[in-house]
């Protein structure tokens, strides 16, 4: 298999496994405990521990999370996603869609780091968090 293959199905993986199938066991195995991910919230997302504190914070607000894979694009260590985002916003039963981009750093099996474009303005949007009014 070549590493094109290697990593996008790396990639696949850990958004089926982790995330639609709710997965968290297999943070530890694929992220790296010094990971750097960026785009999750103000400050860096550190290593496996702090990825799951992410993890459990959408799965505590959000139901049947499920996020489609439309492509990736391989470069070397370098693993890019264009994914959409479903699942249920768990207080008002609200379904949020949102897309959004991940380019992440794949070493012996392990994501390193990780950048996250997602529009988690629609999502905020979507649950009443913010109005269209307060964009004006």
């Amino acid at each position: 298999m070549s590493l094109k293959e290697e990593h996008t199905e790396f990639v696949l993986r850990w958004y089926n496994e982790v995330w639609n199938n709710n997965n968290e066991a297999l943070i530890g195995e694929m992220l790296h405990p010094e990971c750097n991910a960026l785009g999750l919230g103000e400050e860096p997302v550190i290593g496996s521990d702090g990825f799951k504190e992410v993890h459990r914070f959408f799965n505590a607000n959000y139901e049947n999370i499920h996020i489609d894979v439309h492509e990736v694009f391989v470069d070397g260590d370098y693993a890019t996603a264009i994914c959409t985002f479903t699942a249920n916003y768990k207080p008002t039963n609200a379904p949020v869609k949102f897309s959004g981009t991940s380019i992440t750093r794949i070493v012996n099996q392990q994501i390193t780091a990780a950048w996250n474009f997602f529009d988690f303005l629609t999502l905020n949007l979507q649950i009443g968090k913010i109005n269209a009014e307060q964009l004006r």
